[in-house]
C-alpha cells in the first residue's frame, strides 16, 4: 500500500509534517490518566479498535456505560474528528469501557488519535471516572485551517464510513514511531 502522508497533512509538507508528530508524540504524548478508557466514537467499533491495537475487543475487559450530560459531534475538517462535547444534563450517551488495555495498546490509541485529541477524565453516570481523548479544537484549526462542528451518530457512521474509516486507520498506524522507539521513550517496555 502507497501511503498517502499528505492526507494527513493538508497544510504543511507532510514528510516534515509526519516527522514533526513523530518528535512530538516522543518527546511527551499522554497515553493514560491512570483510569478505565471510554470510547464513544470509531474505536467503539471492535474492527477499528483491532486496527489500532492489534487486539480484537473480545480479548478485552469491556461494559457498556453511560455518559450523562454529553453527546457527539463531528468537528468537520481533513477526514472529520467525531468528539465527546458537553450537552444538557439530561443527555445520556451510551459507550464502551475497557479496563484492561496495555501500555502498548494506550499508547497505539494515542497514536492514533494524536495530534487532534487530547485525553481528559469524564465522569461516567455510575460516579466512577474515565479517561477519553476529547478533539482539541486549536489544534485541529492550526492543522486545516479551519473546522465546522455537526452532528455525528455511532450508527450512521457505521452504515457509511467504516470501510473509509478502517483503511484510513490501517494507514495512519502504519506511520507510527518504530516499535523501539516508542518502547525507548518509556511509553512501554519491549516486554509489552
Amino acid at each position: 500500500m502507497r501511503l498517502q502522508h499528505d492526507r494527513f497533512y493538508p497544510v504543511s509538507d507532510p514528510g516534515e509534517g509526519l516527522a514533526e508528530d513523530h518528535r512530538n508524540f516522543l518527546a511527551g504524548a499522554r497515553i493514560s490518566l491512570g483510569h478505565p478508557t471510554l470510547f464513544y466514537a470509531s474505536l467503539r467499533d471492535p474492527a477499528v479498535f483491532e486496527v489500532v491495537t492489534g487486539r480484537s475487543m473480545d480479548a478485552t475487559r469491556w461494559e457498556h456505560v453511560t455518559v450523562q450530560g454529553y453527546s457527539t459531534w463531528e468537528v468537520r475538517a481533513g477526514t472529520g474528528f467525531p468528539g465527546l462535547f458537553a450537552s444538557e444534563p439530561e443527555t445520556q450517551l451510551d459507550c464502551l469501557l475497557i479496563s484492561d488495555l496495555s501500555r502498548f495498546e494506550k499508547t497505539m490509541i494515542a497514536w492514533y488519535e494524536w495530534n487532534e485529541y487530547e485525553l481528559r477524565e469524564i465522569p461516567l453516570a455510575d460516579g466512577r471516572t474515565a479517561e477519553a481523548f476529547i478533539p482539541d479544537l486549536d489544534a485541529i484549526r492550526r492543522g486545516y485551517g479551519g473546522y465546522e462542528i455537526v452532528p455525528w451518530s455511532f450508527e450512521a457512521w457505521r452504515v457509511y464510513f467504516l470501510h473509509e474509516t478502517i483503511a484510513t486507520a490501517r494507514e495512519w498506524m502504519m506511520q507510527r514511531p518504530e516499535y523501539h522507539a516508542l518502547a525507548a521513550a518509556g511509553f512501554f517496555s519491549l516486554e509489552d
